[in-house]
């Protein structure tokens, strides 16, 4: 009976969820080429105030500051920085500029922090610039304009990862860019439900309205959104604006991170998974409740299957590691594992099955949206991006492992915003 039940998940399950996958991919297809009409006439602000949080940012402050100061702006630009209780010197990095109000706090978290600036913010706009990135010259000004359209409450653009050459960090490029595009084809249709740290513009009183941002959950910048959306707004999005952000590039800050972003994802669809007359409750909420539940299930079916498999072919045998082993985990780990079963159902060696179409068009349709998203944002492709789009299978893995070590969140009553970050 458990045997029956095991293969009946096996069998089924997988075809239904690639199946899904694949409605939900073709969907951004047709979002791609859909066309959008930008407004008549653009309303103009003439101040804007940018909020820097910041918490142990000694590393990024100082460049984060200069890049805010030479960004463009046709109006007055007011600097707040926020220090979140840091115990290394930035609050003395900050101290070092002219112009700049610097709010020292105990460490209260993200969330708190901008609530604590907006009380004294002058502009009517406001930014949010995280304290460990780096905004474009044009960039605030190409975001403060698509605030500007009609009902437009807050607006974001693409996210780069600024050390992007550092041991992990090019697949988390990949990551952000990717969802950089999938930002961009959201708010076709006003679907868009996050407006990332890096850089993003809200208006003043439409943010104050709605309370600021939510001291609960991790995922400040998506809670946001949603109730901005909620309350009838529109989220506006620069494509042509850039801002880059520096990720943790060590085990410790890389796994902190990812286990933050997971839990937080899984807290604000227990907040805010609804059915209402929005289209992020029959589209972009749903597809992030999908993806969590399709990296668990998917995680496990592959975490099974790779060592499974080894067990069989090798361990059993008394082989623990030889090239035979490497070329397994190589094919496992690459796109050539794909090419290789793409080819033997093409050619008749292995079973041509529903699970088996479904999963080779899906795949086929994936990776160009890793590839558009590389020349949009890029404008190149080199090795770095050939290497992170051949081996990324394995950081995706690593992604799922956390999505299920995250699972317990679930059962948790209460997510603050507040975090340790580079201690």
């Amino acid at each position: 009976m458990t045997s029956l039940l095991s293969n009946l998940i096996q069998d089924n399950v997988p075809t239904i969820i690639t199946f899904v996958f694949l409605i939900i991919v073709s969907s951004y297809y047709v979002l791609l080429f859909k066309k959008t009409k930008k407004p008549d006439k653009v309303k103009t602000y003439s101040s804007v105030t940018v909020i820097i949080p910041a918490h142990n940012e000694e590393k990024y402050i100082r460049e984060c500051i200069e890049s805010v100061k030479g960004a463009d702006f046709e109006g007055e630009k007011e600097i707040i920085v926020v220090d979140d209780g840091s115990i290394d010197k930035t609050s003395e990095i900050v101290s070092s500029f002219e112009g700049i109000k610097l709010i020292k706090s105990k460490h209260s978290g993200k969330s708190a922090s901008l609530n604590r600036a907006l009380m004294v913010a002058t502009g009517e706009l406001v930014a949010v610039v995280d304290g460990d990135s780096f905004i474009h010259k044009h960039s605030l000004q190409e975001v403060v304009n698509e605030v500007g359209g009609d009902n437009v409450a807050a607006a974001c653009c693409p996210v780069r990862v600024r050390n992007r050459n550092k041991f992990v960090c090019i697949w988390l490029h990949i990551g952000e860019i990717y969802f950089s595009l999938l930002r961009h084809l959201f708010s076709k249709v006003n679907a868009n439900i996050t407006t990332p740290g890096p850089l993003s513009v809200y208006r003043k009183k439409e943010l104050m309205d709605i309370g600021g941002f939510s001291t609960e959950g991790f995922s400040e910048d998506a809670d946001v959104t949603i109730r901005l959306i909620r309350e009838g707004y529109k989220i506006g999005y620069a494509e042509h604006a850039i801002a880059e952000t520096n990720m943790p590039h060590d085990f410790k800050g890389f796994f902190r991170q990812r286990t933050r972003f997971a839990r937080g994802l899984i807290n604000l669809l227990k907040r805010h998974m609804q059915f209402n007359n929005k289209t992020i409750d029959y589209y972009t909420m749903p597809i992030f409740l999908f993806g969590y539940f399709q990296a668990v299930f998917m995680g496990s079916l592959s975490i099974y299957q790779i060592t499974t498999g080894y067990y069989q072919y090798f361990f059993s045998k008394g082989i623990y590691f030889n090239f035979l082993v490497l070329k397994f985990l190589f094919e496992w780990f690459s796109v050539i594992g794909f090419a290789r079963w793409m080819f033997s159902i093409v050619t008749g060696q292995s079973a041509l099955s529903a699970l088996a179409i479904l999963g080779i068009v899906s795949t086929l349709l994936t990776y160009p949206l890793y590839i558009i998203s590389i020349l949009k944002f890029d404008k190149k492709f080199d090795f770095l991006h050939f290497l992170a789009i051949f081996f990324m299978a394995p950081f995706w893995l690593v992604i799922m492992g956390i999505h299920i070590v995250c699972i317990p969140e679930y059962f948790a009553k209460k997510q603050d915003n507040i975090w340790k970050k580079n201690e």
